[in-house]
């Protein structure tokens, strides 16, 4: 049972027992027998008020004790926002294309890869943030019926880092690498004859089937942090499997959005 539950129960459980006892048990019995003319001196009466001020700030200190994390909740604690960059797919040039860029060969993209954007908006860092790839589905143009892609649950790895794992202070953005498409390769064969390989699309770290050309693909993600509630979020990608060399020619037969 979920520990906050469990604490508000037993809070239930005790004011239920309270009000039961002032129901059926007879207070009257405990208070103190005093004449109608007699009178609480001011030793007696301050000694009064500072009783009733202990058994308040006592009362409190339980309270605090019992929630002391929930109630420290709601003035401190992160907040995850999951954006896409205003320019989220990039080229990638191949080396030989790169060189000649001073020459008038004009250059042809290697690779498009899209992103995602991980801000803390919080006013607390997140701790051991990680991203995994929970599902991946697959639907061919013209056809309505999905085909599940097996994923391993694997942490994505953050851009410029060697790692899975993160801590996101304060104000804080990450970038992540959610999809990456490679230019089709000629291949060379044992006869000297060439074939041409497909483009390959990896989503998530995931690398699709060759069969998977043209279609759209869902791919179903959870941010996971130590002292943050698991954030789920959706990217869909439709490609009609044809490439182009550049990206202001790519970008009408790709389309990428983020669902939240």
């Amino acid at each position: 049972m979920n520990l906050k539950l469990k604490r508000i129960l037993i809070v239930i459980g005790i004011a239920i027992l309270s009000y039961s006892m002032g129901c059926f048990f007879p207070i009257n019995a405990l208070a103190p027998n005093y004449s109608e003319d007699e009178f609480l001196t001011k030793s007696e009466y301050y000694g009064l008020v500072i009783s009733v001020i202990s058994a308040v700030i006592t009362f409190c200190a339980v309270i605090v004790a019992l929630f002391k994390d929930d109630l420290r909740e709601y003035w401190k604690k992160p907040k995850i926002k999951i954006s896409m960059p205003d320019k989220n797919t990039i080229e990638e040039f191949n080396k030989d294309s790169e060189s000649s860029s001073s020459s008038n060969t004009a250059l042809i993209a290697s690779k498009y890869i899209s992103k995602v954007e991980i801000e803390n908006i919080g006013n607390l860092a997140t701790l051991n943030t990680e991203i995994i790839l929970e599902s991946l589905r697959f639907c061919e143009k013209e056809s309505s019926i999905w085909q599940e892609i097996e994923c391993f649950g694997k942490p994505l790895e953050w851009n410029g880092m060697e790692t899975t794992n993160v801590t996101l202070p304060v104000g804080a953005k990450k970038v992540l690498n959610i999809v990456s498409i490679t230019a089709p390769e000629q291949i060379s064969k044992p006869d000297s004859s060439t074939e041409k390989s497909p483009s390959r699309i990896i989503i998530g770290g995931v690398e699709n089937n060759k069969e998977y050309k043209k279609g759209k693909w869902e791919a179903k993600f959870q941010i996971y942090a130590q002292n943050h509630k698991p954030t789920p979020f959706t990217i869909e990608m439709e490609w009609n499997g044809i490439w182009k060399t550049r990206l202001t020619e790519f970008n009408s037969q790709y389309k990428i959005t983020l669902k939240q």
